[in-house]
């Protein structure tokens, strides 16, 4: 199909139009990498995956110096199918699921434009035309949080994820019953604790998060917790998510049989790719279980048009997706993905669909 003639790793830092507050961390710009893969015809495809110790290991730093050590070992490599591109990449180097995910999203790129798919075609074809976006409550007074999530609701979302696990179980049951009774019933509304929880700490809140009136708490304990996770299973009203425990096929597998989750999260920097989150949504539908799909909070329109196509092909979506792009105060892509009406469709066009805007791209490189 192609060679690949050079990959390059550039380091960005976008600022939030605010920051968003959870246990751990507080996000206030996007300090991701992007990837530049070029083949031997001169085409370029675009890829990015966002820093993330927390949840996979990967600074910013680390993830660069990832993806030059896998420049060196894929130059001159031919790209041949989709299928193969796992085999191609993982060989190169151990670990390191984010870095991966950047340079096959900008691969997948390339060989969407190369034969003139989208994405959403290129891995499978669409499963819906389109996917409810799942929007952030993270930060402020409770007064400032309903107020958003009554703006929110007002311009068409229909699914609203609360971030709690920061002040502590009683104000976090409150911020929720609050958003509950401020935007009615037919709104989606789930918690995410973030691992901010010990285990009677997330006990506490699950014996009451039926009250509240959400519909699903997502990691309420540290991830490699399964048996509190289990055990919060049994005792809430609401079904419990997976996140930062989801960080491989076998961790799928591993929560059902315990119990310890209905559902979760699946993300690019997790899993190491577009493909691999395929996979596992498949997986997931096979066990029963229900998807949220993500991107890290917060990615330019480069990972967002990624999860956009993804969003389309994914065979359950019943936790709907999150793309971070529109927390962005700016970008560096000229049409970057948005949220319309509630809802997230993928670009048109070849590949991701995008066009990079060197301007803004030299704006923010670190």
């Amino acid at each position: 199909m192609f060679r690949i003639r050079s990959i390059t790793a550039i380091p960005i830092s976008v600022p939030l139009t605010k920051p968003v507050k959870m246990a751990g961390a507080t996000v206030t710009s996007a300090d991701n990498v992007l990837v530049r893969v070029e083949d031997d015809t001169g085409a370029v495809g675009w890829g990015e995956s966002a820093s993330a110790p927390m949840m996979n290991g990967e600074t910013q730093a680390g993830m660069a110096a990832a993806i030059r050590h896998m420049a060196e070992r894929l130059h001159s490599a031919e790209v041949t199918d989709v299928a193969a591109l796992p085999y191609l990449i993982g060989p190169t180097i151990h670990f390191n699921p984010g870095a991966k995910a950047a340079v096959e999203i900008a691969l997948l790129d390339l060989v969407g434009q190369r034969t003139g798919q989208p994405l959403y075609d290129l891995l499978g074809g669409r499963q819906r035309q389109r996917a409810a976006a799942l929007v952030f409550i993270a930060g402020g007074t409770l007064e400032e949080e309903v107020a958003e999530a009554r703006r929110l609701v007002d311009e068409g979302i229909i699914a609203l994820k609360v971030k709690i696990g920061i002040q502590g179980v009683e104000t976090d049951l409150a911020r929720c019953a609050a958003i509950r009774a401020a935007v009615g019933a037919g709104i989606r509304i789930s918690a995410d604790a973030n691992m901010g929880y010990g285990r009677e700490a997330a006990l506490a809140f699950c014996a009451r998060a039926a009250e509240t009136g959400i519909d699903f708490l997502e990691q309420p304990v540290a991830e490699e917790d399964l048996a509190t996770m289990a055990e919060c299973a049994r005792a809430c009203g609401v079904p419990i998510a997976a996140d930062e425990g989801l960080q491989s096929i076998d961790l799928i597998r591993r929560h059902h049989e315990m119990g310890a989750a209905a559902g979760g999260s699946l993300k690019t920097i997790k899993l190491g790719g577009m493909l691999a989150v395929i996979e596992a949504g498949r997986l997931m539908q096979r066990l029963g279980m229900h998807v949220n799909l993500a991107g890290k909070t917060a990615e330019t329109g480069i990972a967002s048009a990624a999860i956009a196509h993804l969003a389309v092909v994914l065979p359950e979506l019943a936790w709907d997706t999150s793309m971070t792009a529109p927390y962005l105060a700016a970008d560096v892509v000229t049409e970057p993905p948005k949220v319309r009406e509630g809802y997230i469709t993928p670009p048109e066009g070849p590949g991701l669909g995008i066009r990079v805007d060197g301007a803004q791209l030299a704006r923010f490189m670190v």
